[in-house]
């Protein structure tokens, strides 16, 4: 008897010391797996959602456009006799660039104005004679008809003259020329190039949602094409029309230039501040996916892990805007999304 209590002690003993070694081991492995988490438990990444205030900048090409561009040319055929520009000149308006050969027109002139004395004359004296009614009112007419025909020819030969003269239509630089003098040239025939770029036009396109945001004089801010400068420029002119093949319109704004550094032709990178937003829910771009039936966020819930349906708005680089689907206080998943299932036990590792 006395052999079987030492035997029943020994193993009571033995009993004790192995619950005590397989709770800590059992503690240990716990802290190893996270401090008491459940084995298995998937840890990620959360954010628990808050309003915010958000002024909406969208971003877009446009390119630069001169105030005034136009390509010379001639509306008459003939020999040049005279270029009176230099090319990449800045000229004026007015100023006499290209004259064509005119010799024949000065002569038919100078006969059409012997022509015209001739007929004043024969008219005063006729009119004279109508008074006292010397003559009749038939014969004064036939007399004044010749006059104005007189003054029909030399005002039609002095504009067919002014033809010869090709002169700036406005203030601006004159590019390379594409004739020389001798040169025959015809109607319809580039000359040169004149181009005024002070003030510069900007063009661009915005998508159809956002006509409600922007109007003349609205500011946007844009950079050229390699350059850390920014530059400032007003809306003054808007498309009245939506292009349907890219839902899209047109709008053009006005920039100071005036030492010639905004080139027409070059690109700019164009921000355009929309409407500001008081309360707006964003989340990391990467807590959102793309399904066949739409966007979904994963939430962590109770513990749980719930699928939501989402509708987005605006974005940027980071984050993107959630206009249903999501309120205040929820705590969305940013991290493991591509292991998650509504069957996953998921455990907080991070919680912005």
């Amino acid at each position: 008897m006395k052999i079987i209590k030492n035997i029943i002690i020994t193993a009571l003993i033995l009993a004790f010391i192995g619950a005590v070694l397989y709770k800590a081991i059992w503690s240990k492995s716990e802290q190893l797996m996270g401090g008491g988490v459940a084995r298995g438990a998937l840890p990620v990444n959360m954010q628990v959602v808050k309003p915010e205030k958000f002024t909406e900048i969208f971003q877009v090409m446009g390119s630069i456009e001169a105030n005034e561009s136009v390509v010379l040319t001639s509306e008459v055929s003939g020999l040049i006799t005279g270029i009176f520009f230099n090319e990449g000149e800045r000229v004026e308006k007015g100023k006499l660039l290209i004259k064509v050969y005119d010799d024949d027109l000065q002569a038919q002139l100078a006969k059409s104005k012997a022509n015209l004395k001739l007929a004043e004359g024969v008219e005063f004296r006729q009119r004279q004679l109508l008074e006292p009614e010397a003559i009749s009112r038939q014969e004064y007419d036939v007399v004044n008809a010749n006059l104005l025909a007189a003054q029909a020819d030399v005002a039609l030969l002095m504009s067919q003259i002014s033809k010869t003269e090709i002169k700036a239509p406005f203030d601006g630089t004159i590019g390379f020329r594409k004739v020389s003098p001798g040169e025959y040239i015809t109607p319809g025939v580039a000359i040169a190039s004149l181009v005024d770029d002070n003030p510069a036009k900007i063009q661009f396109a915005l998508p159809e949602k956002y006509a409600q945001w922007v109007g003349v004089n609205t500011s946007i801010k844009y950079r050229l094409e390699g350059q850390p400068l920014e530059r400032t420029a007003n809306v003054y002119a808007i498309a009245p029309d939506i292009d349907p093949a890219t839902r899209s319109f047109q709008l053009k704004a006005l920039s100071p230039n005036p030492n010639g550094a905004l080139k027409p032709g070059a690109f700019a990178r164009i921000e355009v501040l929309m409407q500001t937003k008081p309360n707006v829910i964003f989340i990391p771009t990467e807590a959102v996916l793309s399904e066949s039936s739409g966007e979904i966020v994963y939430l962590y819930k109770d513990r749980l892990v719930k699928r939501v349906n989402v509708e987005t708005g605006s974005r940027t680089n980071t984050h993107v805007e959630i206009m249903h689907g999501v309120v205040t206080g929820d705590t969305v998943i940013t991290t493991g999304l591509m292991q998650i299932t509504l069957s996953t036990t998921v455990t907080p590792d991070k919680i912005n």
